[in-house]
């Protein structure tokens, strides 16, 4: 094997920290969407949840969870973004990124987003939380899985 070769094969911080920002800002929202679809879909079926979703029949239990699963599909992008820079650059430093600061980074940055929203995202901290730090870990696993980090 050349020493051309060899090159070609050879993967520079920088390019896993650019995947790793790309495949944060694309797959962190669709793990999120997926979840609150389960979620959602749960509540409706044991009869837990809000009152605007208790309401409906069983197929509109189905659209309002398809519902908020698109909203927190579009507006999971921003923490999407901001803790996919956040592991791309700990990817950038280090070459990999353990789970507990893709979990860390998830939770953090939904949590302060939610308390600067305001309103009910801040009532509803701690379940938004977990989410972020489950998708954050998630993440950390699926860049793994591509085989973008070690």
């Amino acid at each position: 094997m050349t020493t051309k070769e060899q090159g070609a094969r050879h993967v520079s911080n920088a390019e896993r920290a650019l995947w790793t920002f790309l495949m944060c800002t694309l797959v962190a929202p669709l793990l999120a969407a997926v979840v609150i679809l389960l979620a959602s879909i749960v509540s409706g079926l044991i009869g837990r949840g809000p009152a605007s979703l208790l309401a409906l029949d069983r197929a509109g239990q189905f659209a309002w969870a398809a519902q908020k699963a698109m909203e927190t599909y579009v507006w999971s992008a921003i923490p999407a973004g901001i803790g996919g820079a956040i592991l791309a650059a700990i990817v950038y430093v280090r070459g990999t990124v353990p789970w507990l600061a893709g979990a860390t980074a998830g939770a953090v940055v939904v949590s302060v987003l939610a308390v600067l929203a305001g309103g009910m995202m801040a009532q509803h901290l701690t379940p938004m939380a977990f989410i972020g730090a489950a998708v954050g870990a998630l993440m950390v696993y699926v860049i793994k899985k591509a085989r973008i980090i070690n």
